[in-house]
């Protein structure tokens, strides 16, 4: 059964292709998005102030969510994919605190490859396989004065890639937002310092074994949002420059490449409408990368729908959907979510 490893890799790097922003390198289930309402606005999200606010797209954002919001999501993939979210972001205040405050994120994405069709060297089958990654999150955020809130994030990543292979990993995340004006807001946000997977081969192969080292990516994203005239909706606009790892080595030199080590810039750019009080149409794009060779086929269109209902004055209750375009494969991913804000 040690043998069939490379089935596990083969269907990890299929998985990758479909979350990475670029190339496919370690993390990238952590940078398809979160929630249906982000996805179906491209993730430009590091400056929202206005909506729905979810703080693992920025820490410092928590501290304007007025309201306790819950969300939850799953998520239709090709291939046998999986993507599941669940979070909670709220701005906190002490009983007699007239100013001031902090906000906390907590979050959980969940992804893997189910459905794996192991087979020997005979082309007989061996058993069914799996591999699966978590993303634990927690965001902390304070405001700094009435305009300026700052905030970090503590992520745990970890992840299985075959019997007894598993890998952990600890990131931080710096935020940042300026809200200039009632309608103008922009943000700024660091990700995944310091995130790798240490994958160790030993007890598997024995003597043949090894230790990798899989770095993740270091991203810088910057925005800005505008709130639309007479409540019509917010528009934003996101640059991500991702900073690409260098090729990890082995012990042994041998060097073991993710991808290309080129940085990337990109441009992502969403817009929320709203029809009416309880309709909410999403749309954006992503990837718009002007310096790639395939311009159009990088690129990642969606569009989504949400609809919220008061349940009485301190309880509302939302349905999310998100429609988003993949490269490499015509299958979309699609995304309904379930969003419970309190007060």
């Amino acid at each position: 059964m040690k043998k069939f490893l490379i089935i596990i890799l083969f269907f990890t790097g299929i998985l990758s292709t479909g979350y990475a922003q670029v190339g496919s390198f370690a993390g990238a289930f952590s940078r398809l998005g979160f929630s249906a309402r982000g996805m179906a606005m491209s993730n430009a999200m590091v400056s929202d102030v206005y909506g729905d606010i979810n703080g693992i797209y920025n820490p410092a954002l928590a501290t304007f969510q007025e309201e306790g919001l819950v969300n939850l999501g799953y998520s239709f993939l090709s291939l046998d994919r999986k993507l599941n979210f669940l979070g909670f972001t709220k701005k906190i205040k002490l009983p007699q605190q007239e100013s001031g405050g902090a906000g906390i994120t907590v979050a959980w994405i969940n992804a893997g490859v189910t459905d794996i069709d192991g087979r020997d060297n005979g082309t007989r089958q061996i058993g069914t396989f799996s591999t699966f990654e978590n993303l634990f999150y927690l965001g902390t955020a304070f405001i700094i004065d009435e305009k300026i809130s700052a905030g970090v994030g503590f992520k745990l990543y970890y992840a299985s890639l075959f019997e007894d292979i598993t890998a952990t990993s600890f990131a931080l995340d710096f935020g940042g937002v300026y809200k200039a004006s009632d309608k103008l807001a922009f943000g700024i946000a660091l990700k995944d310092l310091g995130a790798k997977y240490e994958w160790q081969t030993s007890d598997l192969y024995g003597s043949l074994g090894n230790s990798t080292s899989d770095k993740f990516p270091f991203l810088l994203d910057i925005g800005g949002t505008y709130l639309l005239p007479d409540n019509l909706g917010i528009a934003s606009l996101v640059l991500r420059e991702i900073f690409n790892p260098e090729p990890a080595s082995t012990p042994a030199n041998d060097t073991v490449s993710s991808g290309d080590v080129n940085n990337n810039t990109l441009l992502r750019f969403g817009f929320e409408i709203n029809v009416v009080n309880q309709v909410k149409f999403r749309a954006g794009l992503d990837r718009i990368d002007f310096a790639s060779d395939d311009f159009t086929g990088n690129l990642e269109p969606s569009f989504g729908l949400g609809l919220n209902k008061n349940l009485s004055e301190k309880i509302n209750l939302g349905i999310d959907y998100s429609f988003q375009l993949e490269p490499f494969t015509h299958d979309p991913v699609q995304n309904i979510g379930i969003v419970f804000k309190f007060k």
